[in-house]
């Protein structure tokens, strides 16, 4: 009955295709000993090849025996057998993780290489109902959001391989029954029977008292709420990876989010995008909600330039009309741009961005206005020695116009140059003096006038692919 009713959730929830092949997770308890052996039943069906892999975390004395114990089971039944021991005590020091969260770390990324090295496409571990319940009810305890209700899912991607939980609609009820019936003899682990973790604390005090006073049925409602939020989770999910994609866009390892089209987003869609983007550049970090949650402040706040520091060393912060995350560093400085302006002639631009055209011209031969892309300047006044290059610390700027000289930085505020932009602007300049902000103005000074006897022509030529990029 148990084989049949397994079979039916693998099915419903399409965990496997013939000729998988799985690296089943077993630590020699009830669960994965199960799981093992239903596998193995089913295998012939959809023709598996199965592998037992097997960690010793280097925390209970007993360990030892009990990995060897699983290697000795896996020889009986015929099966590759992947083992290994880890010291997650240390892993764990220095690193603020509880001692679970450091033994989950850990046991993970063994499961992933021993997959990894058997070309096993999925990795089944043994969770079943009563684990399914008392993860919803610890997300509740800890204020989970809407997700957490979902509890532990049957089936998600981890790095290159596929997690599946065949036997998540099995209770430990049944699950024990199975192993008496079919002669098998788990190992038992005592720190389960301990209350120094919260987790055990749930399952021998808590839950036993809610099902005796309120509902006897209680793991299997929880469940039951944990697969219709599963549902409304995955189709929440799918809406959330179509609206990125309408609101985010990456440039040079940021991501750049248009903040009216996230605020204008239903609040379930807006924190799923906000932890879309987050996890792109956190990939495999924890992250709560209240990282969430700063971010959507972050995004709604006016002015155009705040910033929040989030783990891993990633910023965000907006300018002006766009939420921008990155996990550059600040402090780096970025390498300064300095070329000599070819006069007359072309001066190419990093990595084949375009070029600087530049000629001399009469000042009747002029079509007025010049457009954004172009500088007229009067070269009789201009100093020797003009430069093709990026801004600098301190750098000032007296635009056509304005009554004196103001900070560069302050005029690129003005012109509501993202943030993120402003060292990526391109300077024409003599010295320490900015001639032409390229793209925006020219210095004041050097402005053509009825004086004027010859021009020089300065012009922006950007290739095809660089006009597409620009804002």
């Amino acid at each position: 009955m148990l084989v049949k009713k397994v079979a039916r959730f693998i099915e419903r929830h399409r965990l496997l295709e013939v000729g998988d092949r799985v690296l089943v997770a077993v630590s020699g308890g009830p669960d994965s000993l199960c799981l093992l052996h239903v596998l193995r039943r089913l295998a012939p069906r959809y023709r598996l090849s199965l592998v037992v892999a097997h960690l010793d975390h280097g925390i209970r004395p007993e360990a030892r025996r009990e990995a060897e114990a699983v290697r000795r089971l896996a020889e009986a039944w015929g099966l590759p057998f992947e083992g290994a021991a880890a010291d997650v005590p240390a892993y764990r020091a220095g690193r603020r993780l509880s001692a679970s969260e450091a033994s989950r770390v850990v046991r993970y990324r063994f499961l992933l290489e021993a997959a990894q090295k058997h070309g096993a496409g999925k990795i089944a571990l043994g969770q079943q109902l009563d684990d399914q319940a008392e993860t919803v009810l610890l997300n509740l305890l800890r204020g989970t959001g809407p997700d957490g209700l979902a509890g532990i899912l049957p089936r998600r991607r981890f790095g290159s391989v596929e997690l599946i939980r065949p036997l998540l609609e099995i209770s430990r009820r049944e699950i024990e029954q199975y192993c008496r019936q079919e002669g098998l003899e788990p190992l038992l682990d005592a720190s389960n029977l301990k209350t120094d973790y919260t987790r055990n604390r749930i399952r021998l005090e808590l839950i036993p008292y809610l099902e005796q006073q309120f509902n006897p049925n209680l793991k299997r409602s929880l469940a039951h709420l944990a697969a219709l939020a599963a549902a409304d989770r995955a189709y929440l999910e799918a809406e959330a990876q179509e609206k990125f994609q309408q609101v985010v866009r990456r440039e040079k390892g940021r991501l750049i989010i248009n903040r009216e089209a996230l605020n204008a987003l239903p609040a379930a869609l807006r924190g799923r995008v906000a932890h879309r983007a987050l996890l792109e550049l956190l990939p495999g970090r924890e992250l709560n909600r209240r990282h969430v949650e700063q971010l959507l402040q972050l995004a709604e706040r006016p002015g155009p330039e705040r910033e929040l520091t989030l783990p891993g060393g990633v910023r965000a912060y907006c300018s002006y009309r766009s939420l921008v995350i990155t996990a550059e560093d600040p402090v780096r400085k970025k390498d300064s741009l300095v070329l000599p302006l070819q006069l007359p002639g072309c001066t190419p631009l990093p990595g084949g961005a375009g070029a600087i055209k530049a000629y001399f011209a009469a000042p009747a031969d002029l079509s007025w206005p010049p457009q954004p892309h172009q500088a007229y300047l009067d070269f009789d006044l201009l100093p020797p020695g003009l430069m093709l290059r990026t801004r600098w610390p301190g750098a000032r700027f007296h635009p056509q116009g304005a009554p004196g000289s103001k900070k560069l930085k302050d005029f690129l505020i003005d012109q509501k140059v993202p943030h993120h932009r402003r060292d990526d602007c391109l300077l024409v300049a003599a010295g320490d003096e900015v001639i032409w902000v390229v793209g925006h103005r020219i210095a004041h000074p050097y402005r053509v006038t009825e004086k004027t006897r010859q021009v020089l022509v300065l012009e922006l030529k950007k290739n095809t692919q660089e006009e597409r990029a620009v804002e």
